[in-house]
Protein backbone atom coordinates (compact mmCIF):
# COMPACT_ATOMS: atom_id res chain seq x y z
CA UNK A 1 0.00 0.00 0.00
CA UNK A 2 1.64 3.05 -0.82
CA UNK A 3 1.62 6.53 1.21
CA UNK A 4 -1.05 8.03 -0.47
CA UNK A 5 -3.42 4.99 0.02
CA UNK A 6 -2.83 4.77 3.58
CA UNK A 7 -5.48 6.04 5.98
CA UNK A 8 -4.88 9.50 6.94
CA UNK A 9 -5.07 10.01 11.02
CA UNK A 10 -6.70 13.21 11.91
CA UNK A 11 -7.25 14.69 15.38
CA UNK A 12 -9.83 17.33 15.86
CA UNK A 13 -8.80 19.77 18.83
CA UNK A 14 -11.94 21.24 20.52
CA UNK A 15 -15.67 21.16 21.20
CA UNK A 16 -19.38 21.91 21.02
CA UNK A 17 -21.07 22.42 17.19
CA UNK A 18 -18.33 23.16 14.77
CA UNK A 19 -15.77 20.94 15.72
CA UNK A 20 -18.49 18.08 15.72
CA UNK A 21 -19.22 18.95 12.16
CA UNK A 22 -15.45 17.94 11.47
CA UNK A 23 -15.31 15.01 13.40
CA UNK A 24 -18.34 13.89 11.26
CA UNK A 25 -16.94 14.64 8.08
CA UNK A 26 -13.67 12.69 8.89
CA UNK A 27 -15.49 10.03 10.54
CA UNK A 28 -18.05 9.62 7.64
CA UNK A 29 -17.64 11.60 4.91
CA UNK A 30 -14.20 11.66 3.58
CA UNK A 31 -12.55 8.57 1.78
CA UNK A 32 -9.11 7.35 3.18
CA UNK A 33 -9.23 9.07 6.78
CA UNK A 34 -9.69 8.36 10.51
CA UNK A 35 -10.99 9.73 12.71
CA UNK A 36 -8.85 9.18 16.19
CA UNK A 37 -8.83 10.79 19.82
CA UNK A 38 -6.45 13.91 19.95
CA UNK A 39 -5.27 12.40 23.65
CA UNK A 40 -5.07 9.26 22.25
CA UNK A 41 -3.47 7.45 19.40
CA UNK A 42 -1.08 9.66 17.13
CA UNK A 43 -2.19 11.96 14.79
CA UNK A 44 -1.12 12.25 10.97
CA UNK A 45 -2.83 15.62 10.79
CA UNK A 46 -4.83 17.55 13.21
CA UNK A 47 -7.82 19.74 12.68
CA UNK A 48 -8.29 22.92 15.89
CA UNK A 49 -11.21 24.04 16.59
CA UNK A 50 -10.63 25.03 19.67
CA UNK A 51 -11.40 28.58 21.80
CA UNK A 52 -10.02 31.59 20.84
CA UNK A 53 -7.31 31.64 23.19
CA UNK A 54 -6.25 28.21 22.77
CA UNK A 55 -5.51 28.11 19.25
CA UNK A 56 -2.67 29.61 18.60
CA UNK A 57 -0.93 27.49 20.54
CA UNK A 58 -2.06 24.71 19.56
CA UNK A 59 -1.19 25.41 16.29
CA UNK A 60 2.23 26.40 17.39
CA UNK A 61 2.87 22.93 18.71
CA UNK A 62 1.77 20.98 15.70
CA UNK A 63 3.50 23.12 13.69
CA UNK A 64 6.89 22.61 16.35
CA UNK A 65 6.01 18.39 16.33
CA UNK A 66 5.39 18.87 11.89
CA UNK A 67 2.40 17.73 12.02
CA UNK A 68 0.22 19.42 9.32
CA UNK A 69 -2.44 20.98 11.01
CA UNK A 70 -5.77 22.92 9.84
CA UNK A 71 -7.40 25.41 11.81
CA UNK A 72 -10.57 26.56 10.13
CA UNK A 73 -11.57 29.18 12.73
CA UNK A 74 -9.53 32.58 13.13
CA UNK A 75 -6.20 31.34 14.24
CA UNK A 76 -5.41 34.91 15.66
CA UNK A 77 -6.90 38.08 16.50
CA UNK A 78 -3.47 40.37 16.97
CA UNK A 79 -0.09 40.49 14.21
CA UNK A 80 2.35 39.48 16.77
CA UNK A 81 0.94 36.35 17.54
CA UNK A 82 -0.22 35.63 14.05
CA UNK A 83 3.61 36.62 12.57
CA UNK A 84 5.48 34.01 15.35
CA UNK A 85 3.31 31.56 13.62
CA UNK A 86 4.29 32.56 10.32
CA UNK A 87 8.09 32.69 11.07
CA UNK A 88 7.71 29.15 12.94
CA UNK A 89 5.64 27.63 10.24
CA UNK A 90 8.57 28.35 7.31
CA UNK A 91 11.27 27.36 9.74
CA UNK A 92 9.48 23.74 10.72
CA UNK A 93 8.35 23.56 6.69
CA UNK A 94 4.91 22.30 8.21
CA UNK A 95 1.81 22.68 6.57
CA UNK A 96 -0.34 24.77 7.94
CA UNK A 97 -4.51 25.32 6.59
CA UNK A 98 -5.68 27.86 7.67
CA UNK A 99 -9.34 28.48 5.53
CA UNK A 100 -11.94 30.86 5.75
CA UNK A 101 -15.49 28.50 6.05
CA UNK A 102 -17.85 31.32 4.41
CA UNK A 103 -15.17 30.49 1.60
CA UNK A 104 -16.72 26.98 1.30
CA UNK A 105 -20.28 27.78 1.11
CA UNK A 106 -21.05 26.65 -2.26
CA UNK A 107 -23.79 29.33 -3.01
CA UNK A 108 -21.00 32.13 -1.16
CA UNK A 109 -18.45 30.67 -4.08
CA UNK A 110 -21.20 30.61 -6.56
CA UNK A 111 -21.12 33.94 -5.85
CA UNK A 112 -17.58 34.89 -6.03
CA UNK A 113 -17.18 32.90 -9.07
CA UNK A 114 -20.36 35.34 -10.59
CA UNK A 115 -19.30 38.32 -9.60
CA UNK A 116 -17.67 39.67 -12.34
CA UNK A 117 -21.17 39.64 -13.71
CA UNK A 118 -22.80 42.35 -12.42
CA UNK A 119 -20.91 45.17 -14.02
CA UNK A 120 -19.57 48.12 -12.24
CA UNK A 121 -19.62 47.12 -8.75
CA UNK A 122 -21.63 49.29 -5.91
CA UNK A 123 -21.71 47.98 -2.77
CA UNK A 124 -21.56 44.76 -0.83
CA UNK A 125 -23.97 44.05 2.02
CA UNK A 126 -22.82 40.71 4.04
CA UNK A 127 -24.95 39.46 7.67
CA UNK A 128 -23.35 36.53 10.01
CA UNK A 129 -25.80 35.87 12.87
CA UNK A 130 -24.86 33.11 15.52
CA UNK A 131 -27.00 32.22 18.94
CA UNK A 132 -26.27 34.20 22.04
CA UNK A 133 -24.37 31.10 23.32
CA UNK A 134 -21.90 31.30 20.74
CA UNK A 135 -18.86 31.76 22.90
CA UNK A 136 -15.20 34.10 21.85
CA UNK A 137 -14.73 37.90 20.37
CA UNK A 138 -17.51 38.96 18.05
CA UNK A 139 -14.74 40.71 16.00
CA UNK A 140 -12.10 38.05 15.62
CA UNK A 141 -14.78 34.94 15.42
CA UNK A 142 -17.34 36.49 13.53
CA UNK A 143 -15.85 39.98 12.39
CA UNK A 144 -12.58 38.14 10.81
CA UNK A 145 -14.32 36.23 8.65
CA UNK A 146 -16.59 38.86 7.08
CA UNK A 147 -13.78 41.06 6.71
CA UNK A 148 -12.18 38.38 4.54
CA UNK A 149 -15.01 37.63 2.50
CA UNK A 150 -15.31 41.23 1.51
CA UNK A 151 -11.78 41.05 0.36
CA UNK A 152 -12.20 38.26 -1.42
CA UNK A 153 -15.23 39.64 -3.09
CA UNK A 154 -14.48 43.22 -3.76
CA UNK A 155 -10.99 42.85 -4.29
CA UNK A 156 -9.68 46.43 -3.47
CA UNK A 157 -7.89 48.22 -1.08
CA UNK A 158 -9.72 48.92 1.90
CA UNK A 159 -9.31 53.34 2.40
CA UNK A 160 -11.85 53.88 5.43
CA UNK A 161 -13.79 51.76 7.66
CA UNK A 162 -16.88 53.19 10.31
CA UNK A 163 -17.70 50.77 13.58
CA UNK A 164 -20.74 50.46 15.60
CA UNK A 165 -20.57 48.38 18.42
CA UNK A 166 -22.69 47.60 21.24
CA UNK A 167 -24.04 44.47 23.48
CA UNK A 168 -27.43 44.07 22.86
CA UNK A 169 -28.81 40.66 22.92
CA UNK A 170 -26.64 39.06 25.60
CA UNK A 171 -26.08 39.55 29.73
CA UNK A 172 -23.25 41.42 31.18
CA UNK A 173 -21.48 44.26 31.20
CA UNK A 174 -22.37 47.39 28.71
CA UNK A 175 -19.65 49.52 28.77
CA UNK A 176 -17.33 49.56 26.30
CA UNK A 177 -16.72 47.58 22.86
CA UNK A 178 -14.85 44.46 24.19
CA UNK A 179 -17.93 42.90 25.52
CA UNK A 180 -20.08 43.65 22.34
CA UNK A 181 -22.14 41.25 21.27
CA UNK A 182 -22.95 42.94 18.03
CA UNK A 183 -21.36 44.97 15.14
CA UNK A 184 -22.11 47.17 12.32
CA UNK A 185 -19.16 47.30 9.99
CA UNK A 186 -18.85 50.20 6.93
CA UNK A 187 -15.66 49.53 5.07
CA UNK A 188 -15.01 52.13 1.64
CA UNK A 189 -13.00 50.67 -0.83
CA UNK A 190 -10.49 51.92 -3.28
CA UNK A 191 -12.93 51.35 -6.02
CA UNK A 192 -15.82 53.32 -4.96
CA UNK A 193 -17.41 49.82 -3.06
CA UNK A 194 -19.25 50.32 0.19
CA UNK A 195 -19.15 47.40 2.25
CA UNK A 196 -21.84 46.73 4.98
CA UNK A 197 -20.95 43.87 7.48
CA UNK A 198 -23.15 42.75 10.03
CA UNK A 199 -21.92 40.28 12.82
CA UNK A 200 -23.97 39.59 15.65
CA UNK A 201 -24.79 36.68 18.61
CA UNK A 202 -28.68 37.80 17.95
CA UNK A 203 -30.22 34.50 17.54
CA UNK A 204 -32.36 32.52 20.59
CA UNK A 205 -30.30 29.60 21.80
CA UNK A 206 -33.47 27.12 21.25
CA UNK A 207 -33.06 28.31 17.36
CA UNK A 208 -33.46 25.62 14.88
CA UNK A 209 -30.43 26.89 13.22
CA UNK A 210 -27.12 28.11 14.50
CA UNK A 211 -26.14 30.37 12.30
CA UNK A 212 -27.38 32.54 9.36
CA UNK A 213 -25.61 33.99 6.65
CA UNK A 214 -26.54 36.28 3.94
CA UNK A 215 -24.48 38.30 1.01
CA UNK A 216 -25.92 40.88 -1.28
CA UNK A 217 -23.55 42.21 -3.95
CA UNK A 218 -24.97 45.05 -6.30
CA UNK A 219 -23.62 46.24 -9.57
CA UNK A 220 -25.00 48.46 -11.74
CA UNK A 221 -26.40 46.03 -14.22
CA UNK A 222 -27.37 43.28 -11.84
CA UNK A 223 -27.55 41.94 -8.03
CA UNK A 224 -26.17 38.86 -6.29
CA UNK A 225 -27.55 37.60 -3.66
CA UNK A 226 -26.21 34.17 -1.86
CA UNK A 227 -28.03 32.47 1.50
CA UNK A 228 -26.52 29.42 2.76
CA UNK A 229 -30.15 27.41 2.56
CA UNK A 230 -31.53 25.14 5.39
CA UNK A 231 -32.77 21.59 4.65
CA UNK A 232 -35.56 20.41 6.61
CA UNK A 233 -37.22 17.00 6.99
CA UNK A 234 -39.95 16.49 8.87
CA UNK A 235 -40.83 13.04 10.91
CA UNK A 236 -44.14 12.23 11.94
CA UNK A 237 -45.03 9.73 14.90
CA UNK A 238 -47.58 9.63 17.73
CA UNK A 239 -47.08 12.84 19.63
CA UNK A 240 -47.39 15.11 16.17
CA UNK A 241 -44.69 16.70 13.35
CA UNK A 242 -41.15 17.52 14.49
CA UNK A 243 -39.50 19.88 12.15
CA UNK A 244 -35.04 19.48 12.26
CA UNK A 245 -33.54 21.85 10.34
CA UNK A 246 -30.14 21.35 8.93
CA UNK A 247 -27.36 23.82 7.94
CA UNK A 248 -25.35 22.65 5.59
CA UNK A 249 -21.55 22.55 6.89
CA UNK A 250 -18.61 23.75 5.01
CA UNK A 251 -16.67 21.39 6.96
CA UNK A 252 -16.69 18.47 4.21
CA UNK A 253 -15.58 20.78 1.33
CA UNK A 254 -12.85 21.84 3.78
CA UNK A 255 -11.85 18.33 4.80
CA UNK A 256 -11.56 17.46 1.46
CA UNK A 257 -9.19 20.22 0.47
CA UNK A 258 -6.85 19.61 3.24
CA UNK A 259 -6.83 15.81 2.34
CA UNK A 260 -5.88 16.56 -0.89
CA UNK A 261 -3.55 19.41 -0.02
CA UNK A 262 -1.55 16.96 2.24
CA UNK A 263 -1.68 14.02 -0.27
CA UNK A 264 0.09 15.84 -2.91
CA UNK A 265 2.18 17.97 -1.27
CA UNK A 266 0.44 21.20 -2.58
CA UNK A 267 1.11 24.65 -1.11
CA UNK A 268 -2.38 25.17 1.20
CA UNK A 269 -4.79 27.09 -0.87
CA UNK A 270 -5.49 29.29 2.08
CA UNK A 271 -2.04 29.87 4.41
CA UNK A 272 -1.04 31.98 7.54
CA UNK A 273 0.16 34.30 5.23
CA UNK A 274 -3.72 35.02 3.65
CA UNK A 275 -4.37 35.81 7.43
CA UNK A 276 -1.59 38.98 7.14
CA UNK A 277 -3.89 40.37 4.61
CA UNK A 278 -7.13 40.55 6.65
CA UNK A 279 -5.70 41.25 10.44
CA UNK A 280 -4.35 44.74 9.47
CA UNK A 281 -8.14 45.54 8.71
CA UNK A 282 -9.63 44.29 12.19
CA UNK A 283 -7.34 46.46 13.90
CA UNK A 284 -8.66 49.46 12.46
CA UNK A 285 -12.46 48.20 12.96
CA UNK A 286 -11.41 47.52 16.49
CA UNK A 287 -10.09 51.14 16.92
CA UNK A 288 -12.82 52.88 15.05
CA UNK A 289 -15.31 50.55 17.11
CA UNK A 290 -13.20 52.15 20.28
CA UNK A 291 -13.07 55.66 19.08
CA UNK A 292 -16.68 55.72 17.47
CA UNK A 293 -14.87 57.78 14.19
CA UNK A 294 -14.05 56.66 11.32
CA UNK A 295 -10.48 55.65 10.36
CA UNK A 296 -8.51 55.81 7.65
CA UNK A 297 -6.73 52.40 6.50
CA UNK A 298 -4.41 52.92 3.97
CA UNK A 299 -2.27 50.33 1.99
CA UNK A 300 -4.09 47.33 3.09
CA UNK A 301 -3.84 45.29 -0.42
CA UNK A 302 -5.82 42.12 -0.95
CA UNK A 303 -3.18 39.62 -2.99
Amino acid sequence: MSVTDQLLRIAVVGNGLVADQYRDAIAHRIPGTLLVDADGAPADAMCVVAPTAERAALVGAAIVAGVPVCCPVPIASDLSTLDSLILRAADAGTLVYVPNPLRHWLPLATLHERRKSVGMPISLFAAHRTTRARMGDVFTDLALPLIDLALWLVEAEVERVQVMAERLFTSGATGGTEGADTALIIMRFANGVIATLEVARSLPNASPQPETVSVEYLGGDAVLRAEPTNQAISVTGAGGTTRTDWLPSPAVRIMETFVETIRTGAVAPQSLLDARWTLPVLEKVRLAAATGEMVRVGGVLRR
